[in-house]
């Protein structure tokens, strides 16, 4: 399973942890039978994956107004089935925030507030947002446990925003440290820096560092393919022809290399005339 196919599921199995909480803290609340009749239909709707229908019903008990406790755990879970189940990322952006504004507990406050960095960065592309967000979880203490991954994400954000140099010094200090976590991805963050910039040779450099220490194989594939661009664009084509016939037994859209290389051995031949 990829890496990335794990954390989504580890945040899955998290987020119905935490609707258990929440459905066992709603059963000790003091609230009218009505209101409670609403809840419990509510999170039927949810078990049946009748996600819809539960948001319609949740919206209507929080118009009723009910306690501040009730109201907080309501807005999470209404944040939780947008972000996670009907795939409406940016709608659950206010319902965190609400938690935000309204919970004093550090679990609640950090894991809305990784959310919210985290619509903002990948799915509002609102860079300053996210930025604010990510800031806000580094100032936590004690440090957080994910310090350095909200640091680079930072990084990537006013990389995002075009802002390089802000950029720069976030993934060089990052570089300063060996140890650091995300040592290895600031090489590759360094060398989109200098693409971006059209420093060319500068982007390569830093790219056959992450090659040296990187180990996945589609990272690999996909840095590999933007050294033969960087090269490429240099008019190295002789180095950038070899290296995208060098991916054509692993590139995942092989027309789009057999169309480079056709380019580049028609720039040579021009050359040579």
């Amino acid at each position: 399973m990829k890496h990335q196919q794990k954390v989504a599921l580890l945040r899955r199995q998290y987020s119905k942890l935490l609707v258990i909480l929440f459905i066992l803290g709603l059963s000790s609340c003091d609230f009218t039978s009505g209101l409670n009749q609403d809840i419990l239909t509510a999170q039927k709707y949810v078990d049946k994956q009748e996600f819809g229908k539960a948001v319609e019903l949740y919206e209507r008990v929080i118009k009723k107004n009910p306690s501040k406790i009730i109201k907080t755990k309501i807005n999470y879970q209404l944040a939780e089935i947008y972000y996670l189940y009907l795939d409406e990322q940016v709608k659950a952006l206010k319902y965190y925030q609400f938690i935000v504004d309204n919970v004093d507990d550090p679990l609640w406050q950090v894991k809305s507030l990784e959310k919210i960095a985290d619509i903002n960065f990948n799915f509002a592309k609102n860079f300053k947002q996210s930025i604010k967000a990510y800031q806000i979880l580094m100032q936590f203490k004690p440090r957080l446990k994910d310090y350095d991954y909200y640091y680079l994400r930072v990084g990537e954000s006013y990389f995002e925003m075009g802002k390089y140099q802000k950029a720069r010094e976030i993934f060089n200090q990052i570089l300063s440290q060996p140890t650091n976590p995300h040592y290895i991805e600031a090489f590759n963050q360094m060398g989109l820096i200098e693409f971006y910039n059209k420093n060319w040779d500068k982007a390569v450099e830093f790219w056959m560092e992450y090659l040296k220490r990187e180990r996945r194989k589609d990272q690999i594939i996909k840095v590999k393919f933007l050294i033969a661009n960087a090269y490429e664009s240099n008019e190295k084509l002789k180095e950038a022809y070899n290296i995208y016939y060098s991916l054509l037994p692993v590139y995942p859209n092989p027309e789009v290399l057999n169309a480079r290389l056709k380019s580049l051995y028609a720039r040579r031949v021009a050359r040579k005339r």
